[in-house]
């Protein structure tokens, strides 16, 4: 379970100090959290005090579900928020007024669960075109397009569980399986890595690394199942820099080939070159290949997703 953050909520009002908080945990526990989701908020005047509190409610929300605010749906659960108790403490401060900002969790739900069911349908529609029997590649083009639904869905599930008096999960039983098939399909296209040279064993793990970032299967150039092969030929030219801070300089450089295996055919080529210098030659060899792996390792996954999008 992620980590929550709450700014306002009753007993946990650490980070709002200045609130009178025996008043506002006592105002807020006059809620019924199962079916409410309350935060406090302060200020000078009895509008501030409001705004503040809708704005805390809407930063925990954001805080707590950051891929669902880039969705827009944190301004559609907003526009069901109201501030119900505006009052001032004068035992505390005759200049400081509270307010309550509350969200029914059933109205949160109602704005979510279509969204949610959304997604789940056009997933449905997208699983129903993979290949029987199997064809990876093209079953790989589904699996891209599902992707984003996928990512979507898992956006609007994060925020569904934060509102959820309980955090549960939106109809697990219904995504999970897509979850599971868009692995599946993803990890069937098998990348074959062959890397020569200077310091591969550094190249070799920026690429298994950025190919199971991609969600492929990884595995020797030599299997006869694979689909794609990754070759790569690194070189490293060493030479002594004294005239530039007295550092021992290192250049090193990569050439990649990718290629469709199942065509036998080389969709992209390119070169790769970083020097570093350092103190000492090993440190000054490994700062220049780590460079190199890095770049290299994200051009591959670039033209292999463009490749693969439109093979």
């Amino acid at each position: 379970m992620k980590k929550i953050v709450l700014c306002a909520a009753a007993f946990l009002l650490g980070a709002c100090t200045t609130m009178n908080k025996n008043t506002v945990n006592y105002q807020m526990g006059t809620y019924n959290t199962e079916k409410y989701y309350v935060v406090a908020g302060e200020g000078m005047s009895k509008e501030a005090a409001s705004e503040n509190a809708l704005e805390n409610m809407r930063r925990e929300m954001v805080q707590n579900a950051p891929a669902a605010a880039n969705q827009g749906v944190v301004t559609d659960l907003m526009a069901n928020a109201e501030v119900e108790k505006v009052w001032r403490d004068a035992d505390f401060s005759g200049k400081h007024f509270y307010a309550l900002a509350v969200l029914s969790r059933a109205k949160a739900r109602h704005v979510l669960e279509p969204l949610l069911d959304q997604e789940d349908a056009k997933l449905a529609g997208l699983a129903k075109q993979f290949a029987d029997p199997a064809n990876p590649l093209a079953d790989l083009k589904i699996a891209f397009a599902m992707q984003p639904i996928a990512a979507r869905r898992t956006a609007l599930d994060e925020i569904y569980q934060f509102l959820d008096a309980s955090r549960a999960s939106y109809r697990p039983e219904v995504f999970n399986p897509y979850k599971t098939v868009l692995q599946e399909k993803m990890a069937a296209v098998l990348v074959g890595v062959d890397v020569q040279g200077v310091q591969s064993e550094v190249m070799v793990t920026y690429v298994i690394d950025a190919l199971n970032r991609m969600g492929l299967g990884v595995v020797d150039s030599s299997d006869p199942e694979k689909v794609l092969l990754v070759q790569i030929v690194t070189d490293v030219d060493e030479y002594d820099s004294k005239k530039v801070q007295g550092l021992i300089w290192c250049s090193s450089g990569a050439s990649v080939s990718l290629i469709d295996a199942t065509r036998d055919v080389t969709f992209s080529r390119f070169n790769v070159h970083e020097r570093a210098g350092t103190s000492r030659a090993e440190d000054s060899l490994r700062k220049s290949m780590q460079s190199v792996g890095e770049q290299a390792s994200s051009q591959i996954s670039g033209r292999l997703e463009a490749y693969l999008k439109t093979r």
